[in-house]
């Protein structure tokens, strides 16, 4: 007999087809349609549904519910939307987390997600090593996706390699096979490539293998701190022109076949080749924007139409930080501010020295290395930062310091702006002397 474990029920809507029923809060949630409630992604999607059975456990007795409803009718239920983190099984060869310094970090940055309902929910790039097929079957049920997979290479003892997972006793799943089953299944799939040079060379035959599976295909170079596998190579000049080369090739194919570029090679790629950024129009509807791509060529776009608008004056004497990709994209937008509302705009290149200097992205940079770079540099009276240096829900740098702190440590009066162009032009305008 199948055990169902369940979910508690915290509360209950008395407006609810539940209450109804006479479900109460402390009864537990068993099963939809006769599959074990899992999380609350099962609750979801059933939520939405018109038929189906829900099983309920209420003190000793178990009743199955036969459900009629319209898809936009609740069954007012409240459970837990907690979902623990499934940890990656892999080993890889450029894992991001093993490179992190040994000084105090956010407990929340050593954690190795590698959860497809982290994937999602929040857009997480995971591997699919760590899923069943039974998984993979209830990811088709209720119809989770999009998903966000890093492949990295199609070829199996290749990407057992890279994943560091070449001694473990059960070998990872096929990754075309799982692509090839989620995507018959209705479930659409981003893919990543994290390219490092000598050992996933092999783009054309990655790309021929999924391109029929999966929405989207980024290519982004590998990131190295300090504290790096001496193994992997840094991406340079010319395996980043190389990598771009392959990118354009496929672009153009596809855009005629598919009518979509389909595969976009990270900004970070574009700099490093010393390469021009490809037009706005270019990333099409920019699906892999929060993978690097395509942010320089955004950001552009909303500058420019947002300064053109703009009816406002000068905020006096200010300064920016930010990281050295970004360095000459702000330099130049705070010279055309200044000429046409004035004022005085000192932009700052923070030097990576917590992670390394090898790492020139602005979402890396900590509280303690703006500190030390800036502590007695003319501030002017606001100091404004990208939100994409501090946590998404707190003013905490990835070290620890706090915004206050850092103000603190300054002197100054600091503001933080959302990563876009339209949003640099309002702050700029809206840091006013003692405002």
């Amino acid at each position: 007999m199948l055990q169902y474990f369940g979910m508690e029920i915290l509360e209950v809507n008395e407006n609810g087809i539940a209450a109804e029923l006479g479900i109460a809060a402390g009864d537990e949630l068993l099963a939809f349609d006769g599959f074990s409630v899992t999380d609350v992604l099962d609750y979801d999607y059933y939520n939405s549904c018109e038929n189906f059975t829900m099983r309920v456990r209420s003190g000793d007795e178990v009743v199955d519910y036969e459900i009629e409803k319209y898809d936009y009718e609740d069954l007012g239920l409240e459970l837990s939307r907690d979902i623990p983190v499934r940890s990656c099984r892999n080993n890889c060869v450029f894992c991001f987390v093993d490179q992190l310094p040994r000084e105090e970090l956010r407990n929340t940055l050593r954690v190795k997600d590698d959860d497809y309902r982290h994937s999602f929910i929040f857009g997480n790039y995971v591997t699919l090593t760590n899923v069943t097929d039974r998984e993979l079957e209830r990811i088709i049920r209720i119809g989770l996706s999009p998903l966000y997979v890093s492949v990295h290479t199609s070829n199996g003892e290749l990407r057992s390699k890279l994943l560091g997972t070449c001694g473990q006793k059960t070998p990872i799943p096929d990754i075309k096979a799982q692509l090839k089953k989620l995507h018959g299944g209705g479930i659409k799939i981003h893919a990543q490539i994290v390219y490092c040079p000598t050992f996933n060379d092999d783009l054309d035959e990655t790309i021929t293998d999924i391109y029929p599976y999966t929405q989207s295909l980024a290519v982004v170079p590998v990131g190295l701190t300090r504290n790096c596998n001496p193994l992997i190579k840094k991406v340079d000049k010319a395996s980043a022109q190389k990598v771009i080369a392959v990118v354009e090739k496929w672009q153009k194919k596809l855009l005629a076949e598919r009518g979509t570029r389909y595969v976009f090679a990270a900004d970070e790629l574009y700099l490093k080749a010393e390469k021009e950024i490809p037009p706005y129009e270019a990333y099409e509807d920019f699906s892999q924007i929060e993978n690097g791509i395509g942010l320089i060529a955004a950001f552009k776009h909303d500058f420019e139409f947002a300064l053109d608008k703009c009816d406002g004056e000068s905020a006096g004497e200010i300064s920016i930080a930010t990281g050295e990709s970004a360095y000459p994209l702000i330099c130049e937008c705070a010279k055309k501010t200044q000429e046409k509302l004035g004022g005085k705009i000192r932009v700052y290149k923070i030097r990576n020295d917590f992670f390394g200097e090898s790492v020139t992205v602005a979402g890396l940079i900590v509280g303690r290395d703006i500190a030390a770079q800036l502590k007695g540099k003319p501030l002017g009276h606001a100091l404004i930062l990208p939100r994409v240096m501090l946590r998404e829900t707190c003013d905490v740098f990835l070290d620890g310091m706090t915004l206050s702190e850092l103000e603190r440590e300054l002197g100054v009066k600091i503001k933080v702006n959302q990563p876009d162009g339209e949003s640099f032009v309002k702050e700029i305008i809206g840091v006013k002397q003692n405002g």
